[in-house]
Formats: structure tokens, sequence, C-alpha cells
């Protein structure tokens, strides 16, 4: 590091039990670090962040909160140093790196939103980019200032189940509904969903306030007025017979929905899905008309069915619902969504739609 003296103080220094001779001499090596820093090659970066690591570990909670706030906003920052600081239980600690390192990986940020608590999640939302990864963790664990941070940062990637779980907390929260439909990688069809369950109060603000959604706004209201003109009226009589004496001998299964809904017959895979998810009849069949692939997909793990059988159900939706790559799409996001994720999913459909038990 080109200073004798200064080594020999820094290991002298950590052989001693001074928690204040620690932080003293953690200040001057970060001062070294941070006035030198794009001149240091990356052995050399490795050095300090050995040595800075040793030190930290010793000092009190305020020096390494002082430490976090300077080495933030340093492009080549030791990262181990900074990865132990992001993790630090002191909000007060890992709020300045959370917030802003670059030195941060995907990974890292992820795994810290799935584990970490509120502070330390609303220090990662901010970020100025996030990945799919943590956005997903973030708006699966987070509260609504959580929820409602990520969807308004435009830095914030969202993954298609991440979109279907915000527009699942947007139907009871109008702030949120107001972001999420400002997002401008929002797909068309959860904006579509979005406008369709939003307040009217929402729907008038938003075309108010930005003319270029107006007219999105108009068309979605106009689609779903005409989808509810011309609903089809189906009887469910015969299906729920079927389906009941089914589920009393056991037989309500995966085989027996995949087979239903490969011949075809809709009235037996919605009140198939209705006695699985313990729905009402209307809700399971919105999810085979007129509800996000995403949603349908969510359920359907929720309640422990394989894939082949959500593409088999997929299939019987109306035309437009499900083209090639609706399925292929479909497909990818069945694979990462996992059970836990799902099963709050069916919990937030099930608030959003008001449900009745089947």
């Amino acid at each position: 590091m080109g200073d004798p003296a200064l080594l020999a103080d820094i290991e002298g220094t950590i052989a001693s039990r001074s928690t204040a001779g620690r932080s003293d001499t953690l200040r001057k090596v970060t001062d070294l670090f941070v006035d030198g820093a794009d001149r240091y090659n990356a052995q050399q970066v490795a050095l300090f962040d050995d040595v800075i690591g040793r030190l930290a570990d010793s000092t009190d909670q305020a020096a390494k909160a002082e430490l976090s706030e300077r080495l933030a906003v340093v492009d080549n920052a030791p990262a181990n140093v900074v990865g132990r600081l992001a993790a630090d239980d002191a909000i007060e600690v890992a709020r300045p790196v959370l917030a802003q390192s670059g030195r941060l990986t995907e990974s890292q940020l992820a795994d810290l939103a799935a584990t970490k608590g509120r502070g330390h999640m609303l220090a990662i939302a901010g970020r100025t980019t996030l990945g799919t990864a943590t956005t997903d963790a973030l708006i699966h664990r987070g509260d609504m200032q959580v929820i409602r941070t990520v969807a308004g940062n435009a830095g914030a990637e969202v993954s298609e189940a991440g979109y279907g779980s915000l527009i699942d907390h947007a139907a009871s929260d109008p702030r949120l509904a107001e972001c999420v439909a400002l997002r401008p990688d929002i797909p068309a069809k959860h904006f579509r969903t979005l406008i369709a369950i939003a307040p009217e109060a929402v729907q008038q603000r938003l075309a108010s306030t930005n003319p270029r959604l107006a007219e999105r706004i108009r068309q979605v209201m106009a689609e779903v007025a005409q989808e509810k003109a011309h609903a089809v009226q189906r009887d469910y009589t015969l299906a729920l017979q079927a389906v009941g004496s089914l589920a009393k001998a056991g037989g309500l299964n995966d085989e027996t929905v995949a087979e239903f809904a490969k011949a075809g017959q809709f009235e037996e895979s919605v009140v198939s899905l209705a006695a699985l998810g313990h729905l009402g009849i209307e809700a399971a069949a919105r999810l085979l008309t007129s509800e996000p692939t995403d949603t349908l997909l969510i359920v359907v793990r929720a309640v422990d069915l394989s894939w082949p059988t959500a593409r088999a159900l997929m299939l019987l939706r109306p035309s437009g619902h499900n083209a090639p790559q609706d399925i292929e799409d479909a497909n990818t996001n069945f694979i990462r969504l996992s059970p836990v994720t799902a099963k709050q999913g069916l919990k937030f459909y099930k608030q959003r739609i008001g449900h009745t038990s089947a």
C-alpha cells in the first residue's frame, strides 16, 4: 500500500484490544483507500479488502456505518467488505451500501431481499437498477411501502410473476395501481387486467393526468364491456355432480383435470379448479377466460397440478390468450414459480375477487 509506517500501525492495532484504536486506524486506512481508489489495481484492492475487513470486524456500529457511507460511492470498493456491511443486521450500517454500492451482485441483493428486514428491503428497492430475482423477493416479502417503491422505480425489472403479484396488491391499493399503470415496461395483458380491476376514480385520475394513457384506458374498458355483453352462459349442474363424485372417491387429481381439459370439457375443468383451489365457480371460470396467463399458472401451481395439465388448461382459453409464444413463456414461468409463492398468489387472487368458495 506504499506506507510502511501505516502498515506497522495497522498490524499493531489489529493485535491490540483497543476498540478506539481500531476505529481510528480503520478511518486512516479508509482515507488511504478512498483517496487513491481510482489508481489501485485488483491485487491492491484485495489487500485493502483484507485489512479493512479485519479492522471493521472489531469496531463499533458507528464506525461501520461511517465506513459504509464512504465505500458506498466507490466504484471499486473492497467487495468482501461491502458484502459484510450490506448483510449487517443494523440498518444504519447496511443502508448506504444497499442503496448505492455497485459492488453488490444481483445474487447478493436477491438473497438479502429474501432474508433481511423491512429497512434493508426499502434500501434495496430504491436502487438505480434492480434485476427480476431481487424484485420478485421484494414484492413477495415486502410491505406496501416496499412494494410501492419497487413499482415506482423505473430502473427495477419486474418479472411476469412479479407483475401478477403487483396487480393483486394493486386491487386494494389505489396508490400502487397508479404506480404500476405508469410503468413504461408493463406488458399489455397486465395493463388490461390492472385497469379492469382499478376503481373508477383511479382510471379517471390516470386518464386526466397522463393523456398518453387515456386512449389505452378507454380501449381496455370498451373491451371489458364487450366481453361482459358476450359472455357465454354456461350450465355447471352436471359438471358439479361429476366432479363432486370424483372428489368424494378421491379421484380428483392432476390426471383427471388434464383429461377434462384435453377433452375440451370446459365446465368440468372449471369446477375442478374451483374444488381444488376452494374458489367460487365464477372465479375459477375467469381463470380460463379473462385472467392473465400467469394468474392461471399461479392457481395451477398452488393446487399441485403439473405443467402438462397447465398447458391443457391454457388451450381451453379463448383465442388470443394462448398464442404459441404465450405457452412457451408460460412454461418458463411455471418452472420458476415456487409452490410457496404460488400459494401466496392464490391467496391474493381470492382477496382481489372477493371469492366465495365452491
